[in-house]
């Protein structure tokens, strides 16, 4: 029964009509998602009806959400998934976790107000083939480090090997450096 529940609300929330407001310079709305059960697809879809092009959107946890709304000129959060500023974006995520989370639409500070239209939508239980799924932007940058790491380590490694065994040769042909 709770699971009929919960799809219904989904439904309903999927079939809510778009919101459109107005986006000053560098302001921002918000709207919460609670993941219950999981996994969930949010798909977020936004156009900018009069104004430029400086609107993105954003999905992120509702910890990181605190830390946007208290540092957001430092750009000090993670987000799990966000469009590129412009004129319209979309993005679609799964959520694995259950917690809390936000939608973040927001103007840049260099910008003129902007009328914004956004749709946000919610699927339960999404296939594996309906959306994409990527690391955080923090994550990301760890595993390229890391695989760079190890790449130089490898390559140090290598070198060293191979000198050490190209000195004998080189003093019987009376060759140094």
């Amino acid at each position: 029964m709770n699971l009929l529940v919960t799809l219904a609300a989904l439904l309903l929330a999927a079939t809510a009509p778009d919101q459109s407001f107005r986006l000053d310079p560098d302001d921002f709305r918000w709207f919460p998602l609670t993941v219950g059960n999981i996994p969930v697809g949010v798909s977020c879809r936004f156009e900018v009806l009069q104004g430029d092009a400086t609107v993105h959107a954003e999905l992120v946890p509702m910890s990181e959400f605190r830390l946007f709304n208290h540092g957001r000129k430092h750009d000090t959060h993670d987000t799990m998934a966000f469009t590129a500023v412009g004129r319209s974006g979309e993005f679609r995520r799964v959520i694995d976790g259950r917690g809390q989370y936000a939608v973040i639409i927001a103007n840049e500070s260099h910008a003129q107000a902007a009328v914004v239209s956004l749709h946000v939508d919610t699927s339960a239980g999404p296939g594996g083939g309906d959306v994409a799924r990527t690391l955080p932007p923090r994550r990301q940058l760890t595993v390229v480090l890391t695989g760079l790491a190890f790449f130089f380590v490898t390559v140090a490694w290598s070198s060293r090997k191979l000198v050490l065994a190209m000195r004998p040769a080189m003093r019987t042909t009376g060759r140094s450096d």
